[in-house]
This record gives C-alpha cells, sequence and structure tokens, in this order.
C-alpha cells in the first residue's frame, strides 16, 4: 500500500494547496450575544470644556482624550501638544483661552 493509499485507509487525508485563492472566502460568525458582552469604555467628559473660546473639533479632542480644565492648566501648552500630537501653538491658544475662562466661569451657569 502507498503512502496516500494508507492515509485515506485511517480517515486521514493529505494537504493539497491552494492554487487560486480568489475563491476562498472566510468569516467569521458574530452572534449578537458576543456584540452585547462587549465591555463598554465610557469616557467623563468636562462640560466646562464647551464653554472655551476655541473651535468645537478641538473641544471633542480634548474631551475624548479625557483633558479638564484643570488638567489643562496644569499640564501647559507643551505637555498639552505631546499628549493630544498637535502643534505648540495651537496648544497655547487652548492654554490661553482656559486660563481667560476660568477667570471669567461662573459654575452657575452650568445646567
Amino acid at each position: 500500500m502507498d503512502d496516500i493509499s494508507s492515509l485515506r485507509a485511517n480517515g486521514n487525508y493529505p494537504i493539497s494547496k491552494i492554487k487560486d485563492s480568489s475563491y476562498l472566502h472566510l468569516s467569521i460568525p458574530l452572534s449578537s450575544s458576543l456584540l452585547f458582552r462587549a465591555p463598554k469604555i465610557a469616557i467623563w467628559k468636562d462640560e466646562r470644556l464647551d464653554y472655551l473660546d476655541i473651535p468645537k473639533g478641538i473641544v471633542d479632542v480634548l474631551q475624548s482624550h479625557g483633558f479638564t480644565i484643570e488638567m489643562i492648566l496644569e499640564f501647559g501648552p507643551s505637555k498639552i501638544a505631546e499628549n493630544l500630537g498637535i502643534d505648540d501653538y495651537v496648544a497655547q491658544i487652548i492654554f490661553n483661552e482656559t486660563g481667560k475662562a476660568i477667570i471669567n466661569f461662573n459654575p452657575k451657569n452650568i445646567h
């Protein structure tokens, strides 16, 4: 008995190469129960950032990175630029506007 015949007799089959992989489509079935078990991560957003005189897009970036008014003032422009990967000039504007806003900030205006 040759090697291939003995493999087939034992229930084993030789591995063959796939010459054209364009017909091979692999997919992993996702059950909806797996999606509901995934952990959800909540990011706390400092709503006071919405009152800064800077573009909404920059506020969104600050909030998505977890920045607060206190962090901005504590970090300073260079650390803000480093953490967000932005120009020092933009970080300086964020820092300056936060400093101005904190002077005029009135907690009673927040809902």
